[in-house]
């Protein structure tokens, strides 16, 4: 690989698009609930109640509490990286016309004597 190739716009498309899908899974998420309210009571059964219930505390609770801080803890290093790396452009650009600034300044005869 001869360099990085990060687009900062392409970044935020990226980024955009993840939040719309998050979103999506955040709402089927929410509409779960009440799904699975309505067929536990279809089943009258307090034993299904109970065993749906405590499956959501112990199991699927914590993987979807995990699922939303991954996807976030995602999107932010995500947005560290791109800052790092444009700052990084920036400091490399500054280098660049400073070293091209010497060149044909060089420190030894004062600005303008060239």
């Amino acid at each position: 690989m001869t360099g990085w190739r990060i687009q900062p716009s392409g970044v935020v498309a990226v980024l955009q698009d993840v939040n719309v899908d998050a979103e999506a899974l955040g709402t089927a998420l929410n509409n779960l609930s009440p799904a699975l309210e309505g067929a536990v009571t279809a089943t009258q059964s307090a034993a299904i109640a109970e065993a749906v219930q405590s499956y959501f505390q112990i199991q699927e609770g914590p993987r979807i509490q995990g699922m939303s801080t991954r996807i976030g803890a995602a999107a932010t290093g995500v947005v560290s990286a791109t800052e790092a790396y444009v700052q990084g452009d920036m400091e490399m650009a500054a280098n660049a016309q400073s070293a091209a600034h010497a060149t044909v300044y060089p420190p030894v005869l004062p600005p303008g004597v060239m």
